[in-house]
């Protein structure tokens, strides 16, 4: 089972919504600001965009990986899945989890050879039931942890989203008061207007770390 690519953009519920509403000013005065274009050119969204594109990534490669060798056993799985999911792994548990690969490979090699036996030994015999029952486990184990995944990228996705545009409105914000407007629209509900801070908001968006 496949996990799509997080490839996030502004996302619906904004169109319509005003920004950074009760600036102070002595007189009216309004803005506009294209929200979409400071949420997706910003340093920030960019970055969330590459780290949720390489944990899909990542997540992808080890179910291609447990697909294409599904001979481990529940303890295997297990360790196998905690190490490849891991942000940052030291050089021990990388080691580790190329021993434990190489492992699987062979092992999945060695079931493969069992098959073609025209006469395998009663060890044999136990050996290829055992196998037998790790693929078939691994059919499901597979199973979950793709819907895992798929609902922890989702969240993930979700709260990165909310995290870049309470950001952005902040920064809209900053520059509103900076320049003394009373109100600042957002550009899909006045789609001209002189004073549009669009570039001064993502300049203040990505001046935050």
């Amino acid at each position: 089972m496949k996990i799509q690519h997080m490839g996030w953009v502004l996302a619906g519920g904004i169109a319509g919504m005003l920004v950074g509403s009760g600036f102070q000013a002595k007189t009216d005065k309004y803005g506009v600001v294209d929200l979409a274009e400071v949420f997706s050119s910003s340093e920030f969204a960019k970055t969330q965009t590459d780290s949720l594109r390489n944990l899909s990534t990542q997540r992808q490669d080890l179910l291609q990986f447990v697909n294409t060798y599904p001979v481990l056993s529940a303890e295997q799985a297990s360790r196998f899945r905690e190490l490849s999911v891991k942000p940052q792994v030291t050089a021990a548990e990388k080691a580790e989890l190329d021993k434990l690969k190489a492992t699987i490979i062979a092992q999945d090699k060695k079931f493969k050879d069992l098959q073609l036996k025209a006469q395998p030994t009663p060890e044999e015999i136990a050996s290829l039931r055992e196998f037998n029952d790790r693929t078939q486990n691994m059919v499901k184990t597979i199973d979950r942890w793709a819907r895992e995944f798929g609902d922890e990228l989702s969240g993930m996705q979700e709260k990165l989203r909310k995290d870049t545009l309470d950001r952005v409105k902040v920064a809209i914000q900053e520059v509103g008061l900076k320049q003394g407007y009373s109100i600042v629209y957002v550009q899909d509900i006045v789609p001209y207007a002189a004073n549009n801070i669009t570039t001064e908001s993502l300049k203040a968006m990505n001046s935050k770390k």
